[in-house]
């Protein structure tokens, strides 16, 4: 039997969004759930949706309570729960299906004290990655304490977490009652207290955002002086049990992610609240700074410094003045006094009693950020942006990139130079703002601070061969002044990195280690050698190095370092040191695993929640399973693909499974709803035409559309582009759509993601590239004035449009 959860949902007037939260919930692959609904006095049809639950499915449980707020009800369901697990889950929100069986998997693999996965924004588009989590969540990392990444001080809600119940309740941990915001007060006192965590890369909750017109949940609800008043109560409280726990440097972080962002927002509201609100802002403010450490507000961006000491001595006309040359968080231009660089704000040069001139510093550093990793030809291109943040980029020259490799280490250090050309950026500027350069001594921006470079992988053999290991990428700003080294960072929203084989039985794998970009030099102990259906089974074959040994397994994981489900792996090689082996997975396993089926093997219905069937959702990564290869007392090695890999499609009743490489080139079994996808592609005229398949005849697909989906709005808060619908042309069992990319009526510039929809009732869908359609894709042309790619993502293909560079 598998360990048993208590997940813990309350219930308060969500009769529009309950249905589809705890049919997600029922839907759980791990079938192992105590699911303790508690009706928190609702005044609609809520009430009746959990009892009708309760009463055909003996898994749920009903409680019923008066109104008295979230963090009592949360409470009450977790005094009643008997798991071994504790999940919190709100019932406006939806989890993947695959959700409790990968932060369980997690703790049952590493023993950490809770498991907390990425989060996943619900929007009527879709799905869309978290702002709030997209640092914090960019990379598994298993076994890890507060102190390894202190950005998980802004990984503040409970609901995308498993928890053990010993820690739990060995901590005593308590929502508090009576206010909102009550992840705040548990989620950051656990962090600090934990032995260790787990974090996933993977979404396992999906938090709605309701539309404009809906009742607005809390967290739309800033401009409300109550909403104000709980969340620094909630901050504060958060602030002051680590400094009870006598953790002086987990505290000062928390006070600075808080400073930064949690109560940031209500400091850009001032300017468009009333007098009211902003007296009982500045009461607040004074109260929790008065716990801050001073090298708190000194780690601040300056324009923040500038703004929390203004309101900390409720100087609030000077703090209206810095608030109106724009939001708190943006920086401003750069001005040069004397010897040193700041930051033109009101008050720079007049000055303030409680703002020290050094709080109006200019930031300095290296800032680089690698924005894409992709072969052209044999050789690696890898582009992206580095600049000396203090001085700026102005100019093709100023300053110089130099860029090196850096061989791994042994006796001695390999140092290879890369040829590295400077292009501009398209408006990125020194600080990391919009506003153009200035005159009269303003520091100008970095337009020049893009950066390309092309890696030849047989630069990294030597005289004795393969050199295997990790590179590092190492940059050096050659400028006024001292060298600046740094190196090469990746940001939040990680490229795809591909990987190529170089040489007989060795490959070349970009990868991002600690946010860094790396290059790895490797020998797979295994790979597959090919991939196919026979006997109601996928037959997956490959070859080691050497035989075998008894008890290896394949291993099926959704998470990198969580196995899912382990198939004994047989010999076939005639002789004791052929390493040649077979592993059999059953297709019905797959076909249960992937969510899309209820447990009679029916489909899931493809509408929203209202027409009795759970949606399936753009961006569910976790309907997949990277390959491995796992000897007893080892940790598992996942297996590349060849470089001639054809994968395979097969429809297995409901569902289709795809068997393709990842963008690393690693085997990845994916199971979709039987669709269109697509097998060419082709520019002609403007226009890029795309052309695939449909199951069996096509009957039912007469109203096919393909759209294009705006990947990120690249802001928090900005709201998404509008999707590109197209109709697409259907014979028999093939279609094709034409996509203009010039003209009115071609996409804005941008990343896009490639969907389908059958009718135009239902959600879109992935539309999945076959191998062949992504090696015949025009990866990188120019259309008129536009440059178009096609890039592969780690689930999808994204078309980028851009500007043809100069």
């Amino acid at each position: 039997m598998p360990a048993l959860v208590t997940v813990v949902v309350p219930v308060f007037d969500v009769e529009d969004y309950l249905p589809e939260c705890l049919d997600s919930l029922a839907r759980q692959t791990w079938r192992g759930l105590e699911l303790v609904l508690v009706d928190d006095g609702s005044t609609d049809g809520s009430a009746a949706i959990a009892a009708g639950w309760a009463a055909r499915d003996d898994r749920f449980r009903l409680l019923r309570q008066d109104n008295r707020g979230l963090g009592a009800a949360r409470n009450v369901g977790l005094d009643h729960g008997t798991g071994e697990y504790l999940m919190f889950v709100d019932s406006d929100d939806v989890l993947p299906p695959y959700a409790v069986e990968v932060l369980v998997g997690a703790l049952e693999r590493t023993g950490s004290d809770f498991a907390s996965g990425n989060v996943a924004l619900l929007t009527g588009q879709g799905l869309r990655q978290s702002w709030l989590h997209r640092g914090t969540h960019r990379t598994t990392r298993l076994g890890i304490s507060l102190r390894d990444q202190p950005n998980l001080v802004y990984d503040r809600l409970a609901c995308n977490k498993v928890f053990r119940r010993s820690f739990w309740t060995g901590h005593r941990l308590r929502f508090p009652e009576g206010i909102r915001y009550e992840d705040i007060p548990v989620t950051i006192p656990a962090y600090a207290v934990a032995r260790q965590v787990d974090v996933l890369d993977l979404p396992v909750y999906y938090w709605r955002q309701r539309p404009p017109g809906a009742v607005r949940s809390l967290s739309q609800r800033q401009d409300e002086v109550p909403n104000l008043v709980d969340r620094f109560a909630a901050v504060t409280s958060a602030s002051r049990s680590l400094a009870r726990l006598a953790e002086p440097e987990l505290k000062r972080w928390y006070d600075e992610s808080a400073l930064r962002s949690d109560l940031r927002m209500f400091l850009d509201l001032l300017p468009v609240v009333d007098d009211a609100y902003r007296r009982r802002f500045l009461d607040l403010t004074v109260d929790f700074l008065a716990g801050v450490d001073e090298s708190v507000l000194d780690r601040l961006a300056p324009r923040l410094r500038v703004a929390w000491r203004l309101a900390r001595e409720r100087a609030l006309p000077e703090l209206l003045a810095v608030l109106a040359v724009g939001p708190a968080g943006q920086p401003s231009t750069v001005v040069r006094r004397g010897l040193r660089r700041y930051l033109d704000l009101p008050l720079l040069d007049a000055g303030h009693p409680a703002v020290p001139r050094r709080a109006y510093r200019a930031p300095g550093g290296v800032r680089t950020e690698v924005h894409e990793a992709r072969w052209v030809g044999n050789r690696l291109l890898v582009r992206g942006l580095a600049y000396d943040v203090s001085r700026g980029a102005a100019r093709p020259w100023q300053p110089i990139r130099l860029l090196w490799l850096r061989a791994p280490a042994r006796r001695w250090r390999r140092m290879l130079p890369l040829p590295t050309r400077v292009h501009p950026t398209g408006g990125v500027h020194a600080t990391g703002g919009t506003e153009p350069p200035g005159a009269d001594g303003r520091q100008p921006g970095a337009g020049w601070a893009g950066f390309s470079t092309l890696v030849d992988p047989r630069r990294l053999r030597g005289r004795g061969g393969w050199a295997i290991g990790d590179w590092s990428f190492l940059v050096l700003l050659v400028g006024a002044g001292r060298p600046r080294p740094g190196m090469l960072a990746v940001g939040d929203a990680r490229p795809a990195l591909p990987a190529r084989w170089v040489d007989a039985g060795v490959r070349v794998v970009p990868f991002v280690r600690s946010g860094r970009l790396w290059l790895r030099v490797e020998r797979p102990g295994a790979r597959v050698t090919g991939v196919r259906v026979a006997e109601k089974a996928l037959l997956v074959e490959g070859v080691a190095g050497r035989r075998p040994a008894p008890g290896t397994t394949v291993c099926l994981s959704r998470v990198t370092g969580v196995v899912g489900r382990a198939y004994p792996v047989l010999p076939t090689g005639a002789g004791p040191v052929d390493g040649c082996w077979t592993a059999r997975v059953p297709l019905e396993n797959l076909v249960a695993d992937s969510g899309l089926v209820d447990g009679d093997a029916r489909p899931v219905g493809d509408g929203p929640a209202a027409t009795g069937g759970r949606a399936v959702l753009v961006g569910e990564a976790g309907a997949g399973w990277r390959v491995a290869l796992a000897e007893p007392g080892a940790e598992p090695v996942e297996l590349p693909v060849p470089a001639d890999f054809t994968g395979v499609r097969q429809v297995l009743g409901p569902v289709e499974l795809m068997a393709r490489p990842t963008d690393d080139g690693v085997l990845w079994l994916r199971v979709l709803p039987p669709g269109p996808v697509a097998a060419g592609a082709e520019l002609a005229d403007g226009t890029l035409v795309l052309t695939g398949g449909l199951p069996s005849d096509g009957e039912g697909w007469a109203e096919l559309r393909i759209l294009l989906r705006h990947r990120e709005s690249g802001t928090p808060t900005g709201p998404p582009l509008p999707d590109l619908v197209l109709p697409a042309e259907v014979r028999g069992a093939w279609w094709s759509v034409r996509i203009p990319l010039t003209g009115a009526d071609g996409p804005a510039d941008g990343d896009w993601v490639p969907l389908y929809r059958r009718r135009s009732d239902e959600m879109p869908v992935d539309l999945p590239f076959d191998v062949s359609a992504r090696r015949m894709l025009p990866r990188d042309v120019n259309v008129g004035i536009r440059r178009l790619e096609l890039l592969p993502d780690r689930e999808r293909e994204v078309v980028r449009l851009g500007p043809r560079p100069a």
